[in-house]
């Protein structure tokens, strides 16, 4: 066979293209789309909407580009209450991300407050079951996650595993190991709670997002571009 540094121009080339679009194809594998911007999905910005709440925020896609989450969250102290900020979908679609059941969510995101401590991610899904003392029609599965401080406005990946996802969070905390002022100890995803964990089920039938900045007071800043699934954070990286 003739050595690979022997081979001719041309072939190197189509080699190197080949390769390209396996790796392509590969990462097209590992991951998915699931919401990006602007998208055909409508998002709408809700706050608390206790007696006394006085938390405020705002949504709007920029440059047609990303989607900017931002406000300030105050807790209602007399109510034992969190404040809560959350951007919301409320169009009608529905997402499979079964195959992903041992990944979890990738979001490309950056935030001008990385200090701030409440961001959650949640997901509907058809029949997902309620959390206890929840108030909406359909459950939830949520997960809190933070976002690395960006030195010139670059974008971050942030990867929430599935499992790291529980349908049993609470109400005065947005958190799944809380305890209510009414004694009910809230249940993380585990082995020993499978039950309000994300299953493939729930997974094959997402319809909605929310993207909270709940139970932690204080002004949040947060920009979103993309929300996969994914294998296994496989493109974790900084662009």
């Amino acid at each position: 066979p003739i050595p690979h540094a022997q081979w001719p121009e041309s072939i190197m080339k189509a080699r190197a293209a080949v390769l390209v679009a396996l790796a392509v194809a590969a990462e097209a594998a590992d991951s998915k789309t699931l919401v990006n911007f602007p998208g055909s999905e409508k998002w709408v910005e809700n706050n608390d909407p206790v007696m006394g709440g006085q938390s405020h925020g705002n949504w709007s896609i920029v440059d047609n580009s990303f989607g900017r989450f931002q406000g300030t969250v105050k807790n209602v102290t007399f109510l034992h209450a969190p404040g809560f900020c959350r951007a919301m979908t409320i169009s009608p679609f529905f997402k499979d991300a079964s195959a992903y059941l041992e990944g979890g969510l990738l979001l490309t995101a950056r935030t001008a407050t990385p200090s701030f401590q409440g961001f959650k991610m949640s997901f509907g899904a058809l029949h997902a079951p309620q959390h206890h003392g929840g108030h909406e029609i359909e459950g939830s599965f949520k997960a809190k996650f933070t976002v690395p401080a960006s030195q010139n406005g670059e974008w971050q990946s942030v990867f929430l595993k599935f499992n790291e996802f529980s349908s049993d969070w609470s109400d005065y905390t947005g958190e799944c190991s809380s305890k209510d002022p009414d004694g009910y100890q809230h249940k993380c995803c585990s082995q020993d709670a499978p039950e309000v964990c994300p299953s493939e089920k729930y997974l094959k039938g997402i319809n909605s997002f929310n993207i909270w900045a709940e139970g932690v007071e204080g002004d949040f800043e947060l920009d979103i571009k993309e929300i996969a699934a994914d294998a296994a954070g496989s493109r974790l990286m900084v662009v």
